[in-house]
């Protein structure tokens, strides 16, 4: 056996590790990802990204190619109920997406108030191929067609045993840290006996076929996203995943009736494809049958020692509202500069531990706002949802740890509203500001290293980072905003949106929340930011 070591070993090649792989990388982190597929996935998954999301490419410099994977989707938009695809009346279905035009306008422009992004449509069978371009492109390690066989951990690091699928050769890894984003059935997570809560199956169990034909004369491109099959025999809905000709139709089974995926042969699929679309005698080439269900299961912790839990293997959510793949992506995003901070000795290693604090109320939050907004959908439209706001849950939640420094407020943190206001614990606010001669946002500034945003005076704290960051050999950047600083608004005040007067400060963390604030100015500005990174990091 070949003995290698690495800082960092990620299991699971898919979004959640592919983007833990990206900011490892980005954060001078050395990775080795495993993925006992051959390749990048094949069956289109996980078509939304959030806006949060799409932030958080941003920061790679991926936004720009993931956008235009997505332009055939791009005017894809809200849902339809028929009896069959050949029942559709033109003019209702016209007028009724006259109606979803005026909801996506409206959509949009909420979105443009708080991000720099805006969400796409971009299904796994495309994305994963951009963001593993991006690995290579950094001089990933990544390896596929290779299984994890077993792992043991000590107080040092992991010792774990993965074999090439294809020759058979096995190979020890010893790294410091491992990351499991191995999917729903996480056999990582049944080996560290973490229980997991929720409900289970709670929407029921389909089948989904990925399929070619042409439906053009039923259905012009950009229309709906979501079209419901209200035809009992083969109850499900068909969406589109090139805008053209390529669908995924979800077809509901039983198993109580004793049906299982096995009984979904290609032929069987082909008779439920006609009978949704109401044509027998239509050319259909399937691709792939994949089944799946609606569930909702949280990992009691997403920690053991060196072991951390991302993406599906942590929580499962329901598909309402497309937070599932977004959710995990947000996780790599948090977990990965706790990783790098401890790894190039930066912090204490019980940074490591506020992922598990932050995380799992956010994937919590997120697991019961799909599900009510799942059970709100089968009621046909009887609201059971409680008073939380979808602009909250994509990006409004708060978190609470010891990489938080609270504020001494009797205010409750609302999720039935957007607020971001520069609260601790919160994402910071977006703004569009002109630096360096160019119109960007404050978000184009956070995600390398820590960054401390001041009024536009800001010598003291400029001098302040500058001694803390040599001192603790984490660097800080520093930004003075306003009408005459580095950053020049363009817009917005600085200091309304943010709640801070000119001499304030805000100290944001390199996943975008914002880790300190103070509204004033400070007697003792060294002083005072030396005590507050520590608090952070040791």
């Amino acid at each position: 056996m070949i003995h290698k070591h690495v800082p960092v070993l990620i299991v699971g090649g898919g979004l959640s590790g592919l983007t833990s792989a990206l900011f490892l990388a980005r954060h001078n982190v050395d990775y080795l990802l495993i993925e006992k597929h051959t390749g990048t996935a094949i069956h289109p998954k996980a078509g939304g990204i959030t806006f949060r999301t799409m932030e958080i490419f941003r920061q790679l410099g991926l936004e720009a190619a993931i956008r235009t994977a997505s332009e055939p989707l791009d005017n894809i938009r809200g849902r339809i109920a028929v009896e069959t695809i050949k029942s559709i009346d033109p003019e209702k279905l016209e007028t009724a997406e006259n109606s979803q035009k005026a909801l996506e306008k409206e959509r949009i422009e909420n979105f443009e108030k708080v991000s720099p992004s805006k969400p796409a449509s971009c299904y796994q069978i495309e994305l994963e191929p951009i963001l593993l371009q991006a690995a290579k492109e950094g001089k990933g390690h990544i390896r596929y067609n290779t299984e994890l066989i077993e792992y043991q951990q000590d107080n040092l690091g992991v010792t774990a045993t993965i074999i090439n699928r294809e020759t058979g050769t096995k190979e020890k890894i010893r790294s410091d840290y491992l990351v499991a984003a191995d999917g729903a059935k996480s056999t990582i997570r049944q080996h560290t006996k973490i229980p997991t809560t929720g409900r289970g199956v709670i929407g029921g169990h389909y089948i989904n076929i990925y399929f070619q034909a042409d439906l053009s004369r039923f259905l012009k491109p950009s229309q709906f996203g979501w079209i419901q099959i209200l035809n009992p025999e083969v109850f499900g809905a068909l969406i589109t995943v090139n805008n053209r000709d390529e669908w995924i139709y979800h077809a509901a089974y039983n198993p109580t009736n004793g049906e299982s995926p096995e009984d979904f042969s290609e032929e069987r699929c082909c008779e439920i494809l006609k009978k949704a679309i109401g044509v027998s005698n239509l050319d259909i080439v399937i691709f792939s049958i994949l089944p799946w269900a609606a569930a909702e299961q949280t990992a009691t912790r997403f920690q053991d020692n060196r072991v951390f839990l991302i993406g599906d293997a942590a929580h499962l959510m329901p598909p309402a509202g497309g937070f599932g793949s977004n959710t995990g992506i947000q996780d790599a995003h948090n977990l990965a500069w706790k990783l790098a901070a401890v790894i190039h000795k930066q912090a204490h290693s019980r940074l490591l531990q506020t992922y598990h604090d932050e995380r799992h109320y956010a994937a919590e939050v997120t697991t019961e706002y799909a599900s009510n907004l799942l059970f709100s959908v089968i009621k046909k439209g009887v609201s059971t949802l409680n008073n939380m706001d979808h602009l909250a849950v994509t990006v409004g939640y708060k978190y609470n740890s010891t990489a938080i420094i609270e504020e001494n407020s009797d205010t409750t943190h609302r999720m039935d509203q957007l607020e971001l206001n520069g609260k601790p614990g919160t994402r910071a606010p977006h703004m569009w500001l002109r630096y360096q001669g160019k119109r960007i946002s404050t978000l184009d500034l956070i995600g390398e290293n820590f960054v401390l945003f001041t009024g536009k005076d800001n010598s003291p704290w400029l001098t302040a980072a500058r001694n803390v960051s040599s001192h603790l050999g984490v660097p800080i950047n520093v930004y003075g905003i306003g009408s005459q600083g580095d950053c020049v608004e363009d817009g917005d005040s600085w200091e309304a949106l943010y709640d801070v007067t000119s001499q304030g400060a805000l100290l944001i963390r390199p996943d975008g929340f914002v880790a300190w604030r103070t509204k004033e100015g400070a007697s003792n500005p060294h002083l005072l930011l030396k005590q507050v990174m520590a608090s952070i990091l040791w």
